[in-house]
């Protein structure tokens, strides 16, 4: 029997992070959480990615999880959205991505 394996991403809000997300330092943690993200797909056979879709890395992670999907057709991502309000008070750039 397949067992499906399942990551699950939560992680700082962007103004936890310290930087502002156009920066290097932003793209690095993008860059990062793509290889760390490939690695689970390859070596780990992670196949399902559940995200909280709050700002920051849950939605860094998301889009990446996205974007990988062209290079990997089979991965899904799950969106665990706490409640119907999350984004409601968010940036308008932001609730368009969400």
């Amino acid at each position: 029997m397949y067992e499906k394996k399942t990551c699950c991403f939560t992680g700082h809000r962007p103004q936890k992070l310290g930087y502002g997300e156009n920066t290097v330092q932003c793209d690095q943690l993008k860059q990062t959480l793509k290889k760390i993200i490939v690695s689970l797909i390859e070596k780990e056979d992670v196949t399902h990615f559940i995200s909280g879709m709050a700002l920051g890395v849950d939605t860094f992670a998301a889009q990446i999880v996205i974007d990988l999907k062209k290079e990997y057709p089979w991965i899904t991502l799950e969106c665990a959205i706490p409640c119907e309000t999350q984004a409601e008070k968010w940036h308008e750039r932001d609730r368009d991505l969400y």
